[in-house]
């Protein structure tokens, strides 16, 4: 009897683990979507090898190179605002998911290597429905002479690794936070053989 009141109480505190940490991750700031996203446009595809839900009314310009796309928050003459880059890598096989712990330094040390003003660098891996995500975040000095803050989705997705790269003055990161936690988390990379 005592057998099973301790094998009950071991199942019961890892249901409640389990919940705990499912929990924790859907209430991740940083990378979720809107309950009742208004503000964006229907999921856009690009090239049958990904779809993301990008901001409405927002400019978006092709890229060059390892970059897709630009957007940018329209503004006032001359202010900054908001803005998001999409810029991808050839990986040399199909990603190993169980490789994202080891691989999140290395893709934070390369972020530092690039932005030397950078500052206040942090870095986690988040796991939701089955996709591991670095999530990247620094300021860095801004156009203006504030400072901005950058975040950086690192996402993996069969060969290529792509970088979701958003950025906010530093100022007005309460509004663009759950903009860009929505927008990383639309982004749903095309199944493969498609």
């Amino acid at each position: 009897m005592a057998h099973r009141t301790v094998r009950g109480m071991i199942t019961l505190l890892a249901c409640c683990s389990i919940a705990a940490m499912a929990s924790a991750q859907t209430a991740n700031p940083w990378y979720g979507r809107m309950a009742k996203p208004k503000d964006f446009d229907p999921p856009k595809t690009f090239a049958n090898t990904f779809s993301i839900e990008l901001p409405k009314d927002w400019q978006l310009v092709p890229g060059h190179t390892g970059t897709v796309f630009l957007a940018a928050e329209k503004t006032k003459r001359y202010d900054s605002g908001a803005a998001i880059a999409l810029e991808y890598m050839s990986l040399q096989g199909a990603f190993d998911a169980s490789i994202i712990d080891a691989l999140a330094p290395l893709e934070l040390k390369d972020v530092q290597a690039r932005e030397l003003s950078g500052s206040s660098f942090t870095q986690q891996v988040v796991k939701q429905e089955g996709r591991p995500i670095i999530i990247i975040q620094y300021d860095r000095p801004s156009l203006s002479g504030a400072k901005d803050h950058v975040v950086q989705y690192s996402i993996p997705a069969g060969t290529t690794m792509y970088h979701l790269i958003c950025i906010a003055p530093g100022d007005e990161l309460p509004k663009w936070r759950p903009v860009f936690a929505h927008v990383a988390a639309t982004f749903t990379p095309a199944k493969a053989g498609s």
